[in-house]
């Protein structure tokens, strides 16, 4: 793939997909497959295929191939009967609104550490076996462990970086943080340090700045995806346990108790329930029922409700191709309900061979089904990234190389060098930025198809991953000062 050559002139000049329209045989599709691996450390899961979407790159037509375990999933009609009301409580945003977007970053590898976004924690161990947080506690000394962890969670976040997303014109930050910031239990190795301080710290920085947050619990007890950010690679417990999902709900009524207090009046407006469970669907919805009734009524039923709205993950199972979601979670029983979906096309072989064109064009597709889906649940895409490879060290979990340039076992052989992709965005060409800018335009214009969008993420450790930092991105021009800009000329 020669990214020099893609089509550059074109995506200045204007839309994405009229640099595409007309010079592409009618029968030409892309298929891009939709699994319970895409996403970032799930190198170890075996992927379970959800959906083939199948795009016409001559007529943008994003449909959905028959998978035959998953018969009930098929395109859907929405109508005006779904604008029901769905705001009872008095929420602290407006995301009912149709001109005020979500925009904003998360503050990933802080409370919940990555490999890939701050490398040097796990470096510092000297062993290559510590892969996760689990590992982190296990596998060597609590006062090592402790010695390296500690300045991570005092430091990496500061008021300058509130600060710098606020000024960056950004409105939400989404924190996710683990179950272990709250509780462990015997035989869990999880290191309980003042991550639950310093997210509340977090918040009052945010309302003093004047941006929203979406707490989001990002793992818990037994890991609910078996995925590296799930807190144990390989493992998953969470749905088989009924202790554990009931840890996780309690620990969400102990958030929502706190950040439903009118102190957090200008800062906290959402939470999260789970992020990313891949597991037993009747599980979730099972958990997802009963959380719910503990974040909107955490005092009880007696007390006002809640004014948090409630975030669920889509489970990889996106309203834009399932209606699989349609008669769940919704009013007058459960009310300021919110879809997240998570949109990563770089986890597959297929997907990473996607040409500019088609990746760009991918995207756009989902703008009108972002737009449908928004009338059944407020529509909200909490991560993506304009990063198009795997090249970032351990995305795919520590020690497992990259599919793009053939190192990750299983690949399906070489794209290209990873060399300039990734890494300190000082040696990422021109081309490649301005690449990178159209990946991110193309995917702000069709997110705001929904109530808007959080980039994965705002930051990482100093020369690692930078492709994937929007506070890199800033500094380096791929990404705008102004969130509402298009600089590549890139609207869907």
């Amino acid at each position: 793939m020669k990214f020099t050559s893609l089509f550059a002139g074109a995506l200045l000049m204007g839309s994405a997909f009229a640099a595409v329209k007309g010079d592409l045989p009618s029968t030409e599709t892309v298929t891009i497959p939709i699994t319970t691996a895409n996403s970032r450390g799930a190198a170890d899961v075996k992927p379970k295929l959800i959906a083939n979407l199948v795009l016409d790159k001559v007529n943008d037509v994003l449909t959905t191939s028959s998978i035959p375990t998953l018969s009930k999933i098929k395109r859907h009609r929405r109508t005006a009967t779904d604008l029901l009301a769905r705001a009872l409580p008095t929420l602290r945003w407006p995301y009912d609104s149709t001109t005020r977007k979500v925009r904003g970053v998360s503050l990933g590898g802080w409370l919940v550490v990555e490999n890939f976004i701050t490398p040097s924690i796990y470096a510092s161990t000297g062993n290559d076996n510590i892969i996760d947080e689990w590992t982190f506690g296990a596998l060597q000394s609590r006062d090592q462990a402790v010695s390296i962890l500690q300045p991570h969670l005092n430091n990496f976040v500061t008021e300058d970086d509130i600060r710098q997303i606020a000024a960056a014109g950004l409105n939400h930050v989404r924190i996710p943080i683990g179950y272990w910031a709250f509780e462990v239990s015997s035989g869990e190795p999880y290191l309980k340090l003042n991550q639950w301080d310093l997210l509340k710290q977090a918040v009052g920085w945010c309302g003093k700045y004047g941006l929203k947050v979406l707490v989001d619990l990002h793992a818990a007890p037994g890991n609910q995806n078996g995925f590296d950010h799930g807190g144990h690679r390989g493992v998953s417990t969470w749905a088989s346990n009924a202790t554990n999902v009931q840890r996780t709900i309690n620990i969400l009524q102990t958030m929502s108790k706190e950040f439903s207090q009118s102190k957090y009046a200008n800062s906290v407006t959402a939470l999260e329930l789970l992020n990313e469970p891949v597991t037993d669907k009747s599980v979730v919805l099972d958990f997802y029922q009963r959380a719910y009734e503990v974040v909107r009524y955490p005092n009880g039923r007696s007390s006002p409700a809640s004014p948090l709205l409630v975030a669920i993950s889509d489970e990889f199972v996106s309203p834009a191709y399932s209606n699989y979601w349609d008669d769940k979670l919704r009013p007058p029983t459960y009310e300021a309900v919110a879809i997240d979906t998570h949109i990563y096309t770089i986890f597959d072989d297929k997907s990473l061979r996607l040409s500019s064109k088609d990746r760009i064009n991918y995207y756009c597709s989902l703008k009108s089904k972002w737009t449908s889906s928004n009338k059944i649940h407020w529509q909200l895409l909490g991560e993506w990234s304009p990063a198009f490879t795997d090249c970032a060290q351990g995305v795919n979990g520590r020690g497992r190389g990259s599919r793009y340039d053939g190192s990750f076992k299983g690949s399906q052989g070489k794209i290209n060098s990873c060399a300039g992709r990734s890494g300190s965005a000082a040696t990422f060409s021109q081309n490649y930025k301005n690449l990178l800018g159209r990946m991110w335009e193309s995917q702000v214009d069709a997110n705001e198809g929904g109530v808007g969008w959080m980039m994965w993420t705002w930051k990482t450790e100093s020369g690692a991953a930078e492709d994937w930092s929007y506070q890199k991105g800033l500094q380096y021009g791929w990404i705008p000062k102004d969130p509402t800009q298009r600089p590549q000329g890139v609207k869907c």
